[in-house]
């Protein structure tokens, strides 16, 4: 029975080799590609999963007193959690480093994520120890423990018990080796050092230190079983009320780390994904999932005719209806399992491409496992039923006296249902065109708005040394100015888009709110202004002096927070921060220093030669490699012991929005998927029309219709359903936009001719489609088409 059923199921696919060759490449591509998100979506959510103890593991945040959550806490929070709090079983510690030198014999590397941690840290995550151990390897000061592959690079053999040299003045002793964390992992850690070496290089480092201000500090906590995380944040809170004068948070909270990497307000050590992204690719894949079965079942249903003597025959020899469905869906499941296999390897194939486009790293993670393959037999059984269920139904309902009567007419009911679902695929690819040329449009908006500052051809370069004599930064300057390619110089604490330079103070000033607000400090020399180009509306700008002086420059935001709206109104009036009084004498035009989704926000600069720790280079555009010669070359002068590395602002700027980019690239993906599966079922059901109308285009030849008029017969009904397929994607494009585009303060205008030119490209596409085979009738012999009738 087993063999009769496979070698019919196989004989029907061959005799309608056509129609099983589209089902088969429409579902092939669906699986393909939904095998893929599947792939990403799991590897998203399994970030810091891993963990033994995941389940009890979370990063501590704290809510400042105006309301905005940070994920940098002080060491006395984390302290106190640890010998204070009875539902705390370890807290640890984390202090990022800002990049330096390290030396190895003669050689300098440079790695990212660098932390000084606490032993307990690694007793709380799955370290993975390769040699040495938490207690051991990191309860002394000078202590490293170095990942597996850069305990490779920075040495042959056993590493244990070597030296690194740190920015050429601290010995650090390799005590241990740990494996490499997993890609969706946040702790990506190539270097560890004991966090009793930075007591020991921090000057004024206390244990009760519960202010704010320090970007680098983290802290984690691992709760005892059964303890509750909201119990701990409000025995943590108490403790900071009985700190008020001390602490810089109104309360603290715990983020499970399971979570954190979805959170936007965690400073992620590997990337940010929002969750929204990942909704919207599910959401997009069972799209694409759908409109393959619609695929199939519009073919399945029109196959109807050249099926319904089969049936009838069936039938009269005794079988039964729940056999025929058996058999039809028997026929589903062996096209599905075929469109599997191939759609495993389309799928495998297009992993690679989607994390270029992601900057993932899923390949690596060997995504072929158990979970994979049981995701494949339940995604194929549930696209067996959604394809091949009504199809069974329909053909199987036939009566075998109309069936052998009509000579297979097809019954006139099924006509509504395959129209409405040529529009359903033609809503979703629609709307998927619509939504991707906004979201390019929007891109593209905020990659070339203008900023308010000129940010054309400008490298910075991270100084090494914090606190450097004014003496060596016009030894740099002026080195570097000597060379033609070199158009200007500045120092400061970063570039006005650097992640680094987000240096937030409170500031106090009897108009704000409460008297006192939140405002972004700069440190910048006497030439930021005029390197960036930022217009100064009032006053002058700062100089070495004002250092001493205590003066300061603010932006327009800044102004018109304190409570005036004409820049010269504002000059001699006075700040207050870190204890001391400022004065304002100048007054600068706004500029864009995050990125697009956020206001404006407050500035206040600064000149601060302490806390230069960046200088930014506008570099002649045609002549950018000489130009990179001669800044490496100049630093080698001033720093010989420390590791050349640059970065053009451009480059910075892109990063702002590489999720918008990342989306867009897989929304352009996916809308020509759709369309192309679309347009295979669109392929197909013209094919049948053109095959039921033949002999009515042979007599109309005859009688002098010209092809024009043909193709215009067979193609009008369903360019029709295209453009009513138009008119309900538009709206609902348009509201899908305007949702997501209300994330963005400064964003495009939804404009008419987007959607005019998603409708004429569908059209376009549809004609097409439907045109190849309309005038291939149209052109037929028709006194052939008559024979063949």
């Amino acid at each position: 029975m087993i063999r009769n059923f496979i070698k019919t199921t196989g004989r029907n696919l061959l005799r309608n080799r056509g129609y099983a060759t589209i089902n088969l490449v429409g579902l092939t591509l669906g699986l393909g590609v939904v095998l893929v998100l599947f792939w990403i979506v799991r590897f998203e959510y399994g970030f810091d999963r891993y963990h033994a103890k995941a389940d009890r593991l979370y990063k501590v945040r704290d809510l400042d007193k105006f309301g905005e959550m940070q994920s940098h806490v002080p060491q006395g929070a984390i302290n106190a959690l640890r010998r204070q709090i009875p539902g705390v079983e370890k807290a640890a510690n984390v202090r990022g480093i800002p990049p330096g030198a390290l030396r190895v014999g003669q050689q300098l590397f440079d790695l990212k994520n660098v932390f000084f941690v606490e032993p307990d840290f690694l007793e709380m995550i799955d370290a993975g120890w390769l040699q040495g151990s938490p207690r051991q390897s990191l309860s002394l000061p000078n202590q490293v423990v170095l990942d597996e592959p850069t305990a490779k690079r920075f040495f042959r053999g056993n590493p244990i018990g070597r030296v690194i040299r740190m920015d050429n003045k601290t010995d650090l002793t390799v005590t241990g080796v740990i494996r490499q964390a997993p890609a969706n992992s946040e702790f990506q850690f190539p270097m560890l050092i004991s966090y009793e070496t930075m007591k020991r290089l921090e000057d004024k480092y206390s244990e009760e230190y519960w202010g704010g201000g320090d970007s680098f500090q983290h802290g984690y906590v691992l709760l005892k079983p059964g303890t509750y995380p909201a119990s701990v944040e409000a025995a943590l809170t108490k403790l900071v009320l009985k700190r008020k004068n001390q602490a810089s948070a109104r309360s603290y909270n715990l983020l499970p780390m399971a979570e954190a990497h979805f959170d936007p307000t965690n400073d992620p050590f590997n990337y940010f994904m929002p969750t929204w992204m990942l909704y919207t690719l599910m959401g997009i894949g069972s799209v694409l999932i759908v409109i393959a079965c619609i695929n199939f079942i519009n073919l399945a249903t029109v196959q109807a005719t050249q099926r319904s003597r089969e049936i009838a025959v069936r039938k009269v020899l005794g079988s039964s209806r729940g056999q025929l469905v058996a058999q039809f869906l028997g026929e589903t499941a062996l096209l599905v399992a075929g469109a599997l296999a191939l759609g495993s390897v389309l799928g495998t194939w297009l992993l690679a491409y989607a994390d270029q486009l992601l900057n993932t790293k899923v390949t690596g993670s060997n995504p072929w496992d158990g979970p994979t393959v049981g995701f494949l037999l339940l995604l194929g059984g549930v696209v067996t039923v959604l394809a091949g269920l009504y199809p069974a139904l329909v053909l199987s309902g036939f009566q075998p006296v109309q069936a052998l009567r009509n000579r297979g007419a097809l019954p006139r009911r099924g006509v509504p249902l395959r129209q409405a679902l040529v529009v359903t695929q033609f809503v979703v690819a629609q709307v998927l065109v619509i939504c991707t040329l906004l979201g390019v449009q929007q891109v593209r908006y905020m990659a070339g708005k203008d900023l308010g500052y000129n940010r054309e051809a400008v490298v910075a370069v991270q100084i090494p040394e914090r606190r450097q004599e004014a003496a060596m930064r016009e030894r740099l300057r002026t080195q570097l100015l000597q060379r033609p390619e070199i158009k200007a110089v500045s120092f400061g604490l970063a570039t006005p888009a650097s992640d680094r330079n987000n240096w937030w103070d409170t500031i106090e000033h009897p108009s704000l709110p409460n008297g006192e607000a939140t405002f972004r400090l700069q440190h910048v020399d006497e030439r930021y202004f005029d390197f960036f180009e930022v217009p100064l509306l009032a006053g002058r700008t700062l100089t070495p002096a004002d250092s001493a002086a205590r003066s300061v420059v603010i932006n327009e935001k800044a102004m018109r927070d304190l409570g005036f709206r004409e820049p010269h109104r504002v000059l001699g009036q006075s700040i207050k921060y870190w204890g001391e009084k400022r004065t304002i004498v100048g007054v600068v035009k706004d500029y864009h220093s995050q990125d697009l989704k956020s206001k404006l926000i407050p500035h206040v600069f600064a000149y601060s030669a302490w806390n230069f720790q960046s200088v930014s280079v506008r570099v002649d555009p045609r002549r950018i490699q000489p130009a990179l010669q001669a800044i490496e070359q100049a630093w080698k002068a001033q720093f010989p012991n420390h590791y050349f590395k640059y970065q053009f602002l451009d480059d910075t700027l892109r990063t702002f929005y590489e999720n918008e980019r990342k989306l867009a690239n897989f929304l352009t993906l996916f809308a020509l998927v759709g369309i192309f599966i679309g347009c295979l079922g669109l392929f197909g059901l013209v094919s049948f029309v053109v095959t039921q109308r033949t002999k009515e285009i042979g007599v109309r030849k005859v009688l002098g219709a010209t092809v024009a008029s043909i193709v215009s017969l067979l193609s009008k009904d369903f360019l029709k359903l295209v453009f009513v397929a138009f008119v309900i994607a538009a709206p609902i494009a348009w509201y899908a936009m305007r949702q997501f585009l209300q994330e963005y303060e400064y964003k495009i205008t939804i404009e008419w001719w987007v959607f005019a030119v998603a409708g004429g490209l569908a059209v376009g596409i549809a004609l097409l489609t439907v045109s190849f085979q309309s005038i291939k009738a149209a052109l037929t012999n028709p006194v052939k088409s008559l024979r063949s009738e």
